[in-house]
């Protein structure tokens, strides 16, 4: 469908995930098309969503969202639209990181969990 906001979620907290998802859910158009809580599940995941927004965590129970962005490129995968970081680990060095691997936001959860739907509506309305 164009215009159509594709959404993928990599978090290990399914709790986060539901969160996230209930954030968004009234956002026209919007619609998650695949959740992974491991890296390994997140690679094959996205590259057969194909979605236009990734949103993922820096740490995993096996991996890490910055892992999966670096092993993505290096497989000159499947790029979505927008790559959104929301984490708990807020820190400059992943920050950084994040920004290196190409994600285009990084939100603390505990601070700029809604940060997220608003990336998602300016999305939705440019679309």
């Amino acid at each position: 469908m164009a215009g159509e906001l594709t959404i993928y979620i990599v978090d290990d907290s399914p709790l986060v995930r539901e969160r996230l998802i209930e954030s968004f859910a009234d956002i026209p158009n919007a619609r998650v098309v695949g959740e992974a809580a491991s890296l390994d599940e997140a690679l094959v995941g996205v590259s057969a969503a194909k979605p236009r927004v990734l949103i993922v965590d820096v740490q995993l129970r096996k991996g890490s969202g910055l892992l999966l962005l670096k092993q993505m490129r290096a497989a000159h995968a499947y790029r979505p639209e927008r790559v959104i970081i929301v984490t708990n680990y807020p820190t400059e060095a992943y920050r950084q990181a994040g920004e290196e691997c190409g994600a285009d936001h990084f939100f603390d959860k505990a601070s700029e969990f809604d940060r997220v739907r608003e990336v998602l509506i300016q999305l939705n309305s440019a679309a």
